[in-house]
């Protein structure tokens, strides 16, 4: 595909030019910087509140207990393991309502 055609070739009469920049208008791009910075706010949604509290949560999480992990997949194995559903329905739920 030839794009010459449609930005109309290359133009290669381009120049540049470096100029020093004016301590006056450096001084004032300057002060104009640390009044923008001086004035900025950052306000987060809800989402972004409810991300993080579940981020710090996470983070308050104890670590995986091997231990514990081993011996309900051993039992899982060997066909012990009862599930208590109205235990399991009461957690699904509290969860559900911490997501809200």
């Amino acid at each position: 595909m030839n794009i010459s055609k449609l930005t109309g070739g290359t133009d290669t009469t381009t120049q540049t030019r470096n100029e020093p920049v004016s301590s006056e208008k450096n001084s004032t791009a300057a002060k104009a910087q640390e009044t923008a910075a001086a004035g900025d706010q950052v306000k987060l949604s809800s989402s972004s509140k409810s991300i993080q509290q579940i981020e710090a949560e996470i983070r308050d999480m104890p670590e995986v207990d091997d231990a514990t992990v081993e011996r309900i997949r051993s039992q899982i194995e060997s066909g012990e393991y009862k599930i208590d559903y109205d235990k399991l329905a009461g957690k699904m739920l509290s969860f559900e309502d911490n997501l809200n």
